[in-house]
Protein backbone atom coordinates (compact mmCIF):
# COMPACT_ATOMS: atom_id res chain seq x y z
CA UNK A 1 0.00 0.00 0.00
CA UNK A 2 1.16 3.38 -0.49
CA UNK A 3 1.62 6.06 2.39
CA UNK A 4 -1.62 8.02 1.05
CA UNK A 5 -4.22 5.52 2.32
CA UNK A 6 -3.49 5.99 6.12
CA UNK A 7 -4.69 9.56 5.16
CA UNK A 8 -7.72 7.82 3.74
CA UNK A 9 -7.82 5.94 7.68
CA UNK A 10 -7.45 9.08 8.99
CA UNK A 11 -10.41 10.74 6.59
CA UNK A 12 -12.79 7.99 7.73
CA UNK A 13 -11.98 8.75 11.14
CA UNK A 14 -12.70 12.24 11.09
CA UNK A 15 -15.47 11.61 9.21
CA UNK A 16 -16.76 9.13 11.79
CA UNK A 17 -16.14 11.76 15.02
CA UNK A 18 -18.56 14.21 12.76
CA UNK A 19 -21.30 11.72 12.30
CA UNK A 20 -20.61 10.70 16.23
CA UNK A 21 -20.70 14.87 17.65
CA UNK A 22 -23.58 16.09 15.52
CA UNK A 23 -23.47 19.68 16.03
CA UNK A 24 -21.42 19.85 18.81
CA UNK A 25 -18.76 18.91 16.36
CA UNK A 26 -17.84 22.68 15.63
CA UNK A 27 -18.34 23.99 19.03
CA UNK A 28 -15.90 22.60 20.72
CA UNK A 29 -12.52 24.38 20.72
CA UNK A 30 -8.58 23.14 21.92
CA UNK A 31 -8.03 25.03 24.39
CA UNK A 32 -4.69 24.07 25.43
CA UNK A 33 -1.81 22.32 23.54
CA UNK A 34 1.43 20.95 24.83
CA UNK A 35 4.32 18.67 22.36
CA UNK A 36 6.40 17.45 24.73
CA UNK A 37 9.28 15.00 24.06
CA UNK A 38 7.74 11.82 24.51
CA UNK A 39 3.84 12.57 23.92
CA UNK A 40 1.96 15.51 22.33
CA UNK A 41 -1.16 16.18 24.60
CA UNK A 42 -4.63 18.50 23.57
CA UNK A 43 -7.39 19.55 25.97
CA UNK A 44 -10.76 20.63 24.20
CA UNK A 45 -12.87 22.79 25.92
CA UNK A 46 -15.06 19.88 27.09
CA UNK A 47 -12.61 18.64 29.33
CA UNK A 48 -11.46 15.96 27.45
CA UNK A 49 -7.79 15.31 26.61
CA UNK A 50 -5.80 13.03 24.67
CA UNK A 51 -2.58 12.04 23.39
CA UNK A 52 -0.39 11.08 20.72
CA UNK A 53 3.30 10.31 20.30
CA UNK A 54 5.69 13.07 19.45
CA UNK A 55 7.72 12.51 16.40
CA UNK A 56 10.63 14.28 17.14
CA UNK A 57 13.50 12.96 15.06
CA UNK A 58 15.65 15.77 13.70
CA UNK A 59 16.12 14.46 10.64
CA UNK A 60 12.90 15.54 9.58
CA UNK A 61 14.49 19.01 9.16
CA UNK A 62 13.05 22.28 11.23
CA UNK A 63 10.40 20.70 14.03
CA UNK A 64 9.25 24.35 14.47
CA UNK A 65 5.59 25.51 13.47
CA UNK A 66 5.40 29.01 11.92
CA UNK A 67 1.82 29.07 14.00
CA UNK A 68 2.76 27.86 16.89
CA UNK A 69 1.39 30.19 19.73
CA UNK A 70 -2.05 30.19 17.42
CA UNK A 71 -3.22 26.62 18.28
CA UNK A 72 -4.65 27.16 21.10
CA UNK A 73 -7.95 28.38 21.11
CA UNK A 74 -8.91 27.18 17.32
CA UNK A 75 -11.91 24.93 16.62
CA UNK A 76 -11.28 21.54 17.54
CA UNK A 77 -12.54 20.57 13.80
CA UNK A 78 -9.71 22.56 12.50
CA UNK A 79 -7.22 20.50 14.70
CA UNK A 80 -8.25 17.21 14.07
CA UNK A 81 -7.21 18.10 10.28
CA UNK A 82 -3.56 18.60 11.61
CA UNK A 83 -3.54 14.49 11.16
CA UNK A 84 -3.24 14.85 7.53
CA UNK A 85 -0.47 17.11 7.49
CA UNK A 86 3.46 15.97 6.38
CA UNK A 87 4.50 17.76 9.53
CA UNK A 88 5.27 14.92 12.46
CA UNK A 89 4.89 17.83 15.29
CA UNK A 90 1.46 18.73 13.60
CA UNK A 91 0.27 14.72 12.88
CA UNK A 92 0.73 14.42 16.39
CA UNK A 93 -1.48 17.38 17.31
CA UNK A 94 -3.87 16.05 15.86
CA UNK A 95 -3.80 12.40 16.23
CA UNK A 96 -3.88 13.77 20.15
CA UNK A 97 -7.16 15.84 19.71
CA UNK A 98 -9.03 12.93 17.42
CA UNK A 99 -8.40 11.03 20.59
CA UNK A 100 -9.45 13.46 23.14
CA UNK A 101 -13.06 13.83 20.71
CA UNK A 102 -13.21 10.21 20.70
CA UNK A 103 -12.96 10.19 24.51
CA UNK A 104 -16.37 12.71 24.19
CA UNK A 105 -17.87 10.03 22.12
CA UNK A 106 -17.01 7.04 24.55
CA UNK A 107 -18.40 8.89 27.06
CA UNK A 108 -21.84 10.12 25.17
CA UNK A 109 -22.67 6.64 23.42
CA UNK A 110 -21.90 3.94 26.77
CA UNK A 111 -24.03 1.59 25.26
CA UNK A 112 -22.32 1.92 22.15
CA UNK A 113 -19.10 2.17 23.16
CA UNK A 114 -18.06 -0.98 26.51
CA UNK A 115 -14.58 -1.17 26.68
CA UNK A 116 -13.23 -4.58 26.91
CA UNK A 117 -10.76 -5.96 29.83
CA UNK A 118 -8.87 -8.18 28.00
CA UNK A 119 -5.14 -7.22 28.24
CA UNK A 120 -3.26 -7.41 25.21
CA UNK A 121 -1.23 -10.92 26.98
CA UNK A 122 -4.82 -12.62 26.84
CA UNK A 123 -4.65 -12.72 23.06
CA UNK A 124 -1.42 -14.96 23.05
CA UNK A 125 -1.58 -18.12 22.68
CA UNK A 126 1.13 -20.58 23.48
CA UNK A 127 4.14 -20.81 20.70
CA UNK A 128 2.23 -18.13 18.73
CA UNK A 129 4.17 -16.29 16.46
CA UNK A 130 4.85 -13.10 17.65
CA UNK A 131 5.61 -9.75 15.66
CA UNK A 132 5.92 -6.22 17.07
CA UNK A 133 5.96 -3.52 14.81
CA UNK A 134 7.58 -0.59 17.21
CA UNK A 135 9.38 -1.60 20.30
CA UNK A 136 7.23 -1.93 23.42
CA UNK A 137 9.68 -3.17 25.81
CA UNK A 138 7.98 -3.49 29.42
CA UNK A 139 6.12 -6.19 27.41
CA UNK A 140 8.73 -8.36 25.86
CA UNK A 141 9.40 -10.50 29.20
CA UNK A 142 5.21 -11.49 29.56
CA UNK A 143 5.08 -12.20 26.20
CA UNK A 144 7.93 -14.60 26.16
CA UNK A 145 6.45 -16.30 29.15
CA UNK A 146 3.56 -17.38 26.64
CA UNK A 147 5.62 -17.71 23.14
CA UNK A 148 8.96 -18.70 22.66
CA UNK A 149 10.07 -15.62 20.22
CA UNK A 150 9.34 -12.01 19.65
CA UNK A 151 10.35 -10.20 16.12
CA UNK A 152 10.24 -6.70 16.80
CA UNK A 153 9.94 -4.39 13.03
CA UNK A 154 11.70 -0.92 13.70
CA UNK A 155 13.59 1.13 11.46
CA UNK A 156 16.72 1.29 13.91
CA UNK A 157 17.83 -1.95 15.73
CA UNK A 158 16.88 -2.73 19.26
CA UNK A 159 19.88 -3.10 21.85
CA UNK A 160 18.01 -5.71 23.38
CA UNK A 161 19.07 -9.47 23.08
CA UNK A 162 15.91 -11.43 23.89
CA UNK A 163 14.12 -9.89 20.48
CA UNK A 164 14.84 -11.01 16.90
CA UNK A 165 15.99 -7.62 15.03
CA UNK A 166 13.88 -7.57 12.00
CA UNK A 167 15.76 -6.22 8.85
CA UNK A 168 13.13 -3.83 6.37
CA UNK A 169 13.65 -6.51 3.32
CA UNK A 170 12.16 -9.53 5.91
CA UNK A 171 9.30 -7.17 7.33
CA UNK A 172 7.06 -8.72 4.78
CA UNK A 173 7.77 -12.15 5.05
CA UNK A 174 7.77 -11.70 9.15
CA UNK A 175 4.28 -10.12 8.91
CA UNK A 176 2.44 -12.30 6.46
CA UNK A 177 3.31 -15.20 8.84
CA UNK A 178 2.78 -14.55 12.23
CA UNK A 179 0.08 -15.06 14.49
CA UNK A 180 -0.24 -12.34 16.46
CA UNK A 181 1.15 -8.42 15.24
CA UNK A 182 1.26 -5.48 17.79
CA UNK A 183 1.50 -2.17 15.97
CA UNK A 184 2.60 0.72 17.73
CA UNK A 185 -0.63 3.62 17.41
CA UNK A 186 2.62 6.06 16.27
CA UNK A 187 1.79 4.49 13.05
CA UNK A 188 -1.15 6.15 12.22
CA UNK A 189 1.26 9.87 13.40
CA UNK A 190 4.10 9.14 10.69
CA UNK A 191 1.71 7.87 8.14
CA UNK A 192 2.49 3.92 7.74
CA UNK A 193 -0.06 1.98 9.76
CA UNK A 194 -1.66 1.22 5.96
CA UNK A 195 1.58 0.23 4.90
CA UNK A 196 1.87 -2.17 7.79
CA UNK A 197 -1.79 -3.74 6.92
CA UNK A 198 -0.79 -4.52 3.45
CA UNK A 199 1.77 -7.20 4.73
CA UNK A 200 -0.31 -8.57 6.93
CA UNK A 201 -0.88 -12.55 6.12
CA UNK A 202 -3.45 -14.55 8.10
CA UNK A 203 -2.70 -13.46 11.74
CA UNK A 204 -5.55 -14.13 14.30
CA UNK A 205 -5.04 -11.05 15.76
CA UNK A 206 -3.43 -7.52 14.38
CA UNK A 207 -3.53 -4.97 17.53
CA UNK A 208 -2.84 -0.95 17.37
CA UNK A 209 -1.43 -0.41 20.98
CA UNK A 210 -0.61 2.35 23.03
CA UNK A 211 -1.58 5.69 24.06
CA UNK A 212 -1.43 7.19 20.60
CA UNK A 213 -4.52 4.29 19.80
CA UNK A 214 -6.80 6.31 21.54
CA UNK A 215 -9.78 6.58 18.97
CA UNK A 216 -13.10 5.80 18.04
CA UNK A 217 -12.24 1.94 16.57
CA UNK A 218 -14.90 1.72 13.64
CA UNK A 219 -12.62 2.45 11.26
CA UNK A 220 -9.39 1.07 12.45
CA UNK A 221 -11.75 -2.69 12.21
CA UNK A 222 -12.78 -2.02 8.78
CA UNK A 223 -8.53 -2.13 7.30
CA UNK A 224 -8.13 -5.22 9.97
CA UNK A 225 -7.10 -4.24 13.56
CA UNK A 226 -8.93 -7.01 15.51
CA UNK A 227 -8.40 -5.04 18.89
CA UNK A 228 -7.31 -1.51 19.87
CA UNK A 229 -5.45 -0.92 23.07
CA UNK A 230 -4.95 2.72 24.09
CA UNK A 231 -5.81 5.20 27.22
CA UNK A 232 -8.53 7.51 28.47
CA UNK A 233 -7.46 10.02 30.40
CA UNK A 234 -8.92 10.46 33.38
CA UNK A 235 -7.08 13.83 34.77
CA UNK A 236 -6.34 15.90 31.79
CA UNK A 237 -4.69 18.78 33.55
CA UNK A 238 -2.43 16.16 35.02
CA UNK A 239 -1.80 14.86 31.61
CA UNK A 240 -0.66 18.32 30.11
CA UNK A 241 2.00 18.29 33.33
CA UNK A 242 2.90 14.80 32.43
CA UNK A 243 3.75 15.42 28.85
CA UNK A 244 5.22 18.91 29.69
CA UNK A 245 8.04 17.26 31.74
CA UNK A 246 8.88 14.39 29.09
CA UNK A 247 6.68 11.66 30.98
CA UNK A 248 6.14 8.73 28.84
CA UNK A 249 3.29 5.80 28.67
CA UNK A 250 4.51 4.82 32.07
CA UNK A 251 4.02 8.14 33.85
CA UNK A 252 0.89 8.27 31.89
CA UNK A 253 -0.64 5.74 33.06
CA UNK A 254 0.57 6.13 36.84
CA UNK A 255 -0.96 9.92 37.17
CA UNK A 256 -3.20 10.49 34.78
CA UNK A 257 -4.64 7.77 32.42
CA UNK A 258 -5.54 4.13 32.70
CA UNK A 259 -6.13 1.22 29.68
CA UNK A 260 -8.87 1.64 27.64
CA UNK A 261 -9.75 -1.51 25.24
CA UNK A 262 -11.87 -2.15 22.39
CA UNK A 263 -11.97 -5.78 20.38
CA UNK A 264 -13.56 -6.51 17.36
CA UNK A 265 -15.74 -8.87 18.10
CA UNK A 266 -17.90 -6.75 20.86
CA UNK A 267 -16.92 -9.52 23.80
CA UNK A 268 -15.99 -7.49 27.28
Amino acid sequence: MKEGNTDSLIREVLAALRDELKAAYSSIRAIDVRVGLEFTGVLLSTGHGGVAYTMVERDVGCLALPHAGTIAGKPAAEVVDMCLSRSPVEAAIGVAAVNALSQKVFEDHPDRYRPSKTDVLELIRPDDRVAMVGYFGPLIPKILGKSRKVYVLERRPVMDGRVVNVPRSRWGDILSSSDVILISGSTIVNKTLADILGLVGDAREVVLLGPTASMIPEPLFRRGITAEMGVRIVNPEMMLRVVSEAGGARQLLTHCAEKIAFIKNGEA
